[in-house]
């Protein structure tokens, strides 16, 4: 590895990643935990963000007031999320407050508050959240297209489900905290203005000694079917379709990533000139690839009025299909010059770097270079690209409506 990139697995589990960037006076830090929804306990969907937010409500010596306090005197952007395989907590500010607030987040992650009073609070977040999913068509239409398309529990919705989610307790939180926040399988990612030997110490004094932990388990079942209509009132129908596609591991990746760049990279794209430029079916159209540990899908998604919905549904799956006529060597050279924009743009973000090589690491077992990524796309032939569609028809098709009537699914 060139002397930019450095990693670091500890004898308990925790892995240090760094991406050294001498350009910049910031650093950023992305943080995962093996505490995703995929692994919150099958009668407490929801556990793993209600603890997300309730771990940050006092730790360490501080309580929640004070705790607040001092992560904004150290000028630190962060957030949290949960996803289906983590728990993230991210951050960034000048490269020297990144690294004093480590320890911060070592009391955030080992020695918790967890108060009552926060544990009220973060599950009535999670429940006004699930509430507002009614106001959000789209987004409800794309949690249930995970959630039929991807074999449980990968395609849960994060936030859990109300009747789980007002069981729960503080102990239960607490008790969840304890089994799932440990050091094995977690990732520290930082990139920016880092010198890697200092940020080992420092994270050796931070968490050394933290549990390793257990293995947690997961069940997989299938996914209950592949269609469904979610009836709402309203004048639009929002149309969600999914089909699996190649592992992000696979040596073709890049030939799909283009394909579908082709498919739907902004304007130019396929679905945008032909669906909503000169059909005017739809407001909203577009599709992409989305990965989890050992599988990769196509997700597309199209916004329409009622009337036109019938039309947009058959168009957008006759233009899936029609990729494996093949793409012209201009639609190659446009996405080629749109994918390589993208990883450039994000090479100068210390917040997306971090969070790359995280992925990087999560995915494949160590970080890749941005060199390597612009070799791999513009690798890719014509060639390739066409015999590549050729041989891998889209489908089958997990689709899910949001609208008031069904629609016919094309044959």
């Amino acid at each position: 590895m060139p002397e930019r990139y450095f990693q670091h697995t500890y004898p308990n589990g925790l892995t240090l990643l760094v991406e050294r960037m001498p350009g910049v006076q910031s650093a950023a830090m992305s943080f995962l935990l093996d505490a995703g929804a995929s692994t919150d306990p099958v009668d407490r969907t929801g556990s793993a963000t209600v603890v997300s937010d309730l771990v940050l409500r006092g730790a360490g010596s501080r309580d929640s007031r004070a705790l607040t306090a001092h992560l904004d005197a150290l000028g630190l952007q962060r957030s949290s999320s949960v996803g289906i395989h983590h728990s993230r907590f991210s951050s960034a500010a000048l490269a020297e407050r990144v690294l004093e607030a480590l320890p911060l987040y070592a009391d955030i992650v080992r020695r918790p508050h967890m108060p009552p009073e926060g544990f009220e609070a973060a599950r009535d977040l999670s429940l006004q959240s699930l509430e507002g999913i009614e106001d959000d068509p789209r987004q409800k239409l794309m949690i249930k297209l995970r959630e039929w398309h991807f074999p449980s529990p990968y395609g849960r919705n994060s936030m859990g489900e109300k009747d789980q989610l007002e069981k729960m307790t503080l102990e239960s939180a607490k008790a969840d905290w304890h089994h799932r926040y440990r050091a094995k399988d977690a990732i520290l990612a930082l990139a920016g203005n880092i010198d890697f030997q200092q940020a080992k110490d420092l994270v050796e004094r931070s968490f050394g000694d933290w549990p390793t932990g257990d293995n947690l388990p997961i069940t997989e079942t299938p996914p209950p079917g592949n269609y469904r209509h979610e009836p709402q009132q309203s004048e639009q129908t929002h149309i969600g379709i999914a089909y699996p596609s190649l592992l992000e591991t696979s040596p073709e990746y890049y030939t799909l990533r283009l394909a579908i760049e082709i498919l739907s990279g902004g304007m130019s794209g396929r679905l945008f000139t032909e669906i909503r430029e000169k059909r005017a079916l739809v407001y909203n159209v577009w599709a992409g690839y989305s990965t989890l540990k050992g599988s990769g899908s196509i997700l597309g998604y199209a916004g329409t009025s009622n009337d036109r919905a019938q039309a947009t549904l058959d168009t957008f799956i006759a233009e899936l299909y029609r990729l494996q006529e093949g793409v012209t060597a201009d639609e190659l050279k446009r996405a080629k010059t749109g994918l390589k924009a993208s990883t450039i743009m994000q090479g100068e973000s210390t917040s997306a770097r971090a969070g790359a090589i995280a992925h990087d690491f999560f995915m494949r077992g160590r970080i890749r270079t941005l060199e390597e990524v612009k070799a791999a796309i513009d690798s890719v032939s014509l060639d390739q690209v066409n015999s590549f569609l050729k041989k891998t028809p889209p489908g089958p098709f997990t689709i899910v409506i949001v609208g008031p009537k069904e629609l016919t699914i094309p044959t």
